[in-house]
């Protein structure tokens, strides 16, 4: 299946159907990962040059999926067969959640991103856990975002899921859940690294992401927080998430923006982290992605990884590989021997 073929035929119909019912369709063609294990072949670009290492885990290329496309992890099977490195899936909390009122996710075709105000609707760690183990082994480094209203919910759904994933990623993050933003004070960040450090039962990575900040109070706020996390126990932030805007449209009165208009955002806010901590923690860009190009500018500016979803949604299952062909092209014109060599290279 061509990109072209997705977005001239495929994405217009799907389109035709609300957000959250084209996700539901979506759902049933990836739960199926025979089909995908058919055509998949065709989707995938392997080179050794993609490759990268954070910590103890190397990833067959830069290419993650972002948390929130398969919030329930039921979906991964196939989504590592159309040649994603890694996945990111859920986020997943402790108990299950039905997420704010519907409608809560609007797409905007003119700038191919969506707005969302979904918060955080899954089914609770329990049967999450059951998901994942049903399905068995995974192809790839799986990683599960989790989160919280409190330190304990919080730590305890870290102590479920840890076992069934290569990483977990700490959503503090989110526009769309007021209850999580708590986890964006300092004291309340530090008394929850703390707890996550007495039940974490292994060295798998842990992962902390952050929100995207819009002027100097924000940046130094942000900054503190990444101090923080690299005094605790963390190996990885993910910088960062949605773009909180006013959605009249929303029960809660705002949502989050995503896809190409929040770029720039991402840009400059992993340039800043990694200039600010000298690179010494890796970085996983999240935020406007949908060219290889725009992955190749994050790396330059400190990233290690990159997670696209917005993309996905209007590019098809050929956008993974399309970014991975659009870097080696990259790789061969900037004569550096592997994405290793870029990372960094604009501000170090």
């Amino acid at each position: 299946m061509s990109p072209s073929l997705y977005e001239s035929v495929i994405r217009p119909t799907i389109f035709l159907t609300p957000p959250e019912n084209a996700h539901d369709i979506a759902k049933r063609f990836f739960r199926n990962s025979t089909l995908w294990r058919l055509v998949g072949w065709r989707l995938r670009a392997s080179d050794d040059r993609l490759n990268v290492k954070l910590g103890s885990i190397e990833y067959s290329n830069p290419i993650g999926l972002a948390a929130g496309f398969d919030k329930n992890c039921e979906m991964w099977k196939a989504l590592f067969l159309i040649g994603f490195g890694y996945l990111c899936l859920g986020t997943v909390t402790l108990n299950p959640r039905d997420g704010n009122p519907k409608p809560r996710m609007w797409r905007c075709p003119d700038q191919k991103s969506i707005v969302n105000s979904m918060g955080l609707p899954n089914l609770g760690a329990e049967k999450i856990s059951a998901n994942l183990k049903r399905e068995g082994k995974s192809r790839g480094p799986i990683f599960i975002s989790v989160s919280g209203l409190s330190i304990a919910e919080f730590v305890e759904c870290f102590r479920r899921m840890e076992t069934f994933a290569d990483g977990i990623e700490l959503n503090i993050s989110t526009p769309n859940t007021i209850g999580v933003r708590i986890f964006q004070e300092p004291e309340n960040l530090e008394k929850l690294l703390s707890g996550i450090t007495k039940v974490r039962s292994s060295k798998k990575p842990v992962w902390v992401k952050l929100p995207p900040y819009h002027d100097e109070v924000g940046r130094e706020k942000v900054l503190n927080l990444v101090s923080l996390c690299m005094k605790a126990p963390v190996d990885g932030l993910t910088l960062t998430n949605t773009k909180l805007v006013v959605e009249p449209r929303a029960s809660i009165g705002t949502g989050g923006l995503s896809g190409p208009p929040i770029l720039d955002d991402t840009l400059r806010i992993v340039a800043d982290v990694y200039r600010d901590t000298n690179g010494k923690i890796p970085i996983n860009a999240c935020g406007g992605i949908s060219t290889g190009k725009d992955a190749w500018k994050l790396l330059e500016v400190g990233a290690s990884t990159v997670q696209i979803y917005t993309a996905f949604i209007y590019q098809g299952p050929g956008v993974v590989s399309e970014i991975n062909r659009q870097l080696l092209r990259l790789i061969e014109t900037s004569h550096v021997g592997s994405l290793q060599d870029v990372i960094g290279g604009a501000v170090g």
